[in-house]
């Protein structure tokens, strides 16, 4: 009796804890930044275009409405990554999304595109997680969403990796963070563009006791398409080229920059992204306290005792 008795409450405890695990996807995404004690992922995708005809200048957006940023890492030799990103695409459909693609610049001698600067950020950021991956911190293919979810190679975790792709844009940015950015360019003489930034506006999402929050915006120089028909994966038309990637200080400032030149055509754009990082809240229990508590005391109650002679 005291048996059954036990199993029906530890029974009645747990099923809204089984429950409420069921209804969340059940996928294990490899963390993009792997820091000790800390947080963190990217938001933005705030873009304006630089080309001669553009006539806007500025652009703002609360962080409810903001893209999903899409960071990828490849190669003009790489077989893979035409695959992935085709894949990717294809995930993608009519989601509101800004793409940057990172080409391998370091030590690489057939691959035109990419900068230091650009080595420099993918290294920073994700350089550890890519290296806990695949043994090397720039590894083509590599995907990161919203700056918090690393998908290396080719392996899918679901059936496939169209389906991861999705699943992974839909779970959405985590990032605890409520406000307003903005960010204004102007082009001036000698390819020159005067580059205005304002992230005032953001701020935690908590009410009290926050933890530590830190957030560092990023200036992209991005060139929507580029011609490269010498490239050995045979794609010829690269997409939504990174050439250079600028750290700004401050939550809010003006720059003049020196726009770097398009490949081709006159397709260049300026993009605003910011990074973010808070200390990781304590892993408690699975089971609430209370249900833990309660619990225990009711098993204990059931534990004959033993009468001394």
């Amino acid at each position: 009796m005291r048996a059954t008795l036990a199993v029906l409450l530890s029974s009645l405890l747990l099923i809204p804890i089984m429950s409420s695990a069921a209804t969340d996807i059940d996928v294990d995404w490899e963390d993009a930044r792997v820091s000790q004690g800390a947080i963190g992922g990217t938001i933005g995708g705030l873009s304006i275009s630089l080309s001669d005809n553009s006539t806007e200048n500025s652009v703002s957006s609360d962080v409810s409405e903001l893209p999903t940023v899409i960071e990828v890492y490849t190669a003009t030799w790489c077989t893979n990554c035409v695959a992935t990103e085709g894949h990717m695409d294809e995930a993608i459909g009519d989601s509101d999304v800004e793409l940057i693609h990172y080409h391998r610049h370091w030590f690489e001698p057939t691959d035109p595109f990419g900068s230091n600067s650009t080595e420099e950020r993918w290294e920073s950021q994700y350089g550890h997680a890519v290296t806990l991956a695949g043994g090397s911190p720039r590894l083509a293919p590599t995907n990161v969403i919203d700056g918090e979810r690393l998908h290396f190679g080719t392996r899918a975790k679901t059936n496939s990796l169209v389906e991861d792709y999705s699943l992974s844009i839909s779970e959405g940015s985590t990032a605890p963070v409520i406000g307003q950015l903005s960010l204004m360019a102007s082009l001036g003489q000698q390819q020159e563009v005067e580059v205005s930034w304002d992230i005032s506006g953001l701020m935690h999402s908590c009410v009290d006791d926050c933890p530590s929050f830190q957030l560092s915006p990023w200036i992209l120089f991005v060139e929507d398409s580029t011609y490269f028909p010498d490239g050995s994966n045979g794609l010829e038309y690269y997409s939504h080229v990174l050439h250079e990637a600028i750290e700004m200080e401050g939550e809010e400032g003006t720059l003049t920059i020196t726009t770097p030149p398009a490949w081709d055509d006159d397709d260049i754009s300026v993009v605003l992204i910011v990074d973010w990082e808070q200390e990781s809240p304590d892993k408690g229990s699975p089971l609430p306290a209370p249900g833990i508590i309660t619990l225990l005391c009711f098993l204990a109650a059931l534990v004959p005792r033993q009468i001394d002679q």
